[in-house]
């Protein structure tokens, strides 16, 4: 779908307060009510459990569109792996604890999620990796690391001390809110040049995200900076989670009347090709009638039949012509028969009696 050009200053001015508004909203929380922490774990769980899920979705989603061939640069395909990581390790994110791997889950979730969003950049990676097993024995990889921090969560470095977030926190989540800035910037560009549909939401849910990760650092653990982020994460997915499942619905009604459409000019052409084969089936039929009745017809024209005027005297026959004609000349002109010449007994002893006798002697 695209976006009509005169609808594209409002959607960029949505984009700009969006961005503009998540800030401001962001750093009035930290400014005012810094120091008040609302502590509700089970809600807590509630919005990461959500937002894993509802990135394991997108992925899914996004992973049938590539198939389908939405996207020739195949960046469905590298979204669809990030969002795998993301909502894997959000999801062990929403059931673990607050304490040792807490931070560490979520700050891994963004970044393997930000390095595959940045690798829409670089088209020739999806072409190179799409078929081969790689991205699987990643996402693998992020579900067993997933579990050794929950199952050995003390093994693992605490990403807060004292209240605190620690400098490799920081660094990490920093590092994962460029990369997928820099991805949502991509789909801008795309937007910008093609007006689609799809980029815009996804330069507005990249966005989201990488603002999320880049508010994470400045913000205090049970605050209500660090709520809104929250809250703005599972919003960006919802509404980006809704139009591409209506974009899924869409494609998918267009592929089962393609393929109606398909069946019927394979049912069109079968009954053609059945016509045809009949036709060519009654013309061998009558080809072959045909050659039998030249057969017989030739047959016919080899075998002397019906009434022969011939001389009673000298043996010859009136042929069509009305010329008499001797009578081996005759047959042998209307028949395959052939004659030799020799003599009977009768003859021999009636012409050449004395040959006769001093044979027979």
């Amino acid at each position: 779908m695209f976006v009509a050009k005169n609808r594209r200053p409002l959607l960029l001015f949505i984009l700009f307060a969006l961005t503009l508004g998540s800030i401001a909203i962001s750093i009035a929380f930290n400014i005012l009510r810094h120091d008040q922490q609302q502590i509700h774990e089970p809600l807590h769980a509630a919005f990461e459990a959500f937002g894993g899920m509802a990135a394991i979705a997108m992925a899914m989603l996004l992973l049938q569109l590539h198939r389908d061939g939405q996207r020739e640069k195949g960046e469905y395909y590298l979204l669809s792996m990030g969002f795998f990581m993301m909502g894997i390790l959000d999801t062990m994110h929403a059931v673990s604890s607050f304490g040792y791997g807490f931070i560490l889950l979520r700050s891994l979730a963004g970044l393997f999620g930000g390095c595959w969003f940045a690798l829409v950049w670089f088209p020739r990676v999806c072409k190179t990796i799409g078929s081969k097993p790689i991205p699987w024995f990643l996402i693998s990889a992020t579900l067993i690391t997933g579990l050794l921090i929950l199952s050995y969560r003390e093994f693992f470095p605490l990403m807060m001390k004292d209240g605190k977030l620690t400098s490799t926190a920081i660094a990490i989540n920093l590092l994962s809110g460029t990369l997928t800035f820099a991805a949502a910037l991509y789909f801008f560009r795309e937007f910008w040049r093609s007006s689609r549909t799809e980029s815009y939401f996804f330069t507005c849910m990249l966005l989201l995200l990488s603002l999320s990760s880049l508010e994470f650092p400045i913000s205090v653990v049970w605050s209500r900076d660090w709520w809104f982020w929250h809250v703005q994460r599972c919003l960006a997915y919802t509404v980006v989670f809704y139009y591409m499942l209506r974009v899924f619905l869409r494609v998918s009604d267009e592929l089962k009347k393609t393929n109606m459409q398909l069946e019927g000019r394979i049912a069109e052409r079968t009954a053609d090709l059945t016509r045809e084969v009949a036709e060519r089936i009654r013309y061998g039929r009558e080809r072959d009638q045909v050659i039998a009745e030249l057969q017989e017809a030739m047959t016919q024209i080899k075998v002397l039949t019906g009434l022969l005027p011939t001389c009673a005297s000298c043996k010859k026959i009136r042929d069509a012509e009305g010329k008499w004609v001797q009578m081996e000349s005759y047959i042998q002109n209307h028949s395959d028969a052939r004659f030799t010449h020799g003599i009977c007994p009768t003859c021999a002893k009636e012409l050449y009696p004395e040959v006769f006798n001093k044979l027979n002697n």
